[in-house]
């Protein structure tokens, strides 16, 4: 296959899935709420992606997409870890420019399709979210981090570069000095690191970390799904496409909502948005 031709999915999943080790699992245990759950799940590797998890975290994205009543999906890891980067002995077996460049065709429309769906996605950083890891975490719209998370872009030190597409979605999220900085140092950022670097958007203690995450998740999801949907799907517009037609697309989409059902139910409650101590009316 030649370097610039189209990718073959079919070619790439046989490929990958050959490399066997760990899951990645997609819960429905919040559905009703409509929150989706992935989770990471390598024992013994803390969490280190696979070839065949690459597989499953796709089939995942490819089940969401097809979610209509979705709000907003939430990665995480299971054992105390999110993912620690790439698998070694899958990077080791597929050391050659086809096969390198199959991995980052697979990967990059895989996480970049996770990023345009019509929902919120959040993801738990925990324990060592370093290379790979940190390429994944960074398409989730937010980043929750653990109080002892090791976050960094390491790839420099193993004489690669990002993979996946985590270097241009860094850059979009903190600006291209800061993030060509990460890259040259290599250097692994503490939980008020990943803040302070507007990578991570909230601190969680390691102990009951899922739950925190949860709770933080929760005051996100209290619009109809079609409010919270409509909003994710106007940022991505946003951050693709031209001003204008950007304007033209969030006027589309607020035409439905303005006038319709859940607009006339809101109304109806009369709902008092701030509320002071000298008057009951609306601010």
């Amino acid at each position: 296959m030649s370097l610039a031709s189209e990718p073959n999915f079919d070619e790439i999943k046989t490929f990958l899935n050959e490399f066997e080790g760990g899951d990645v699992i997609l819960s429905n245990k919040y559905f009703d709420k409509g929150l989706a759950v992935i989770y990471f799940n390598n024992p013994g590797k803390k969490n280190a992606i696979s070839g065949k998890m690459m597989v499953q975290l796709r089939k995942c994205v490819e089940e969401l997409e097809n979610w209509k009543e979705g709000k907003a999906v939430f990665l995480c890891g299971l054992g105390g870890n999110f993912c620690s980067g790439g698998d070694l002995v899958f990077a080791k077996a597929s050391g050659t420019p086809k096969k390198a460049t199959q991995m980052c065709d697979w990967m990059q429309d895989t996480l970049s399709r996770l990023q345009r769906l019509p929902m919120f996605s959040v993801c738990l950083i925990q324990g060592p979210t370093l290379g790979g890891g940190a390429e994944i975490s960074i398409f989730s719209d937010f980043i929750i981090a653990t109080e002892d998370v090791k976050f960094g872009f390491v790839q420099g030190k193993m004489g690669i570069i990002t993979a996946w597409g985590g270097g241009t979605r860094l850059v979009q999220k903190i600006g291209h000095k800061k993030a060509l900085d990460l890259f040259l140092t290599s250097q692994i950022l503490s939980a008020e690191d990943c803040v302070q670097h507007g990578i991570a958007d909230h601190i969680v203690p390691v102990e009951d970390c899922f739950r925190k995450a949860l709770e933080w998740i929760d005051l996100r999801l209290l619009h109809h799904r079609q409010i919270i949907r409509s909003f994710k799907n106007v940022v991505n517009k946003a951050a693709t496409d031209t001003f204008d037609n950007s304007l033209k697309y969030e006027k589309s989409l607020f035409s439905v909502t303005w006038g319709g059902e859940i607009n006339r139910e809101a109304l109806k409650k009369n709902i008092k948005h701030v509320k002071t101590k000298q008057t009951d009316r609306d601010c």
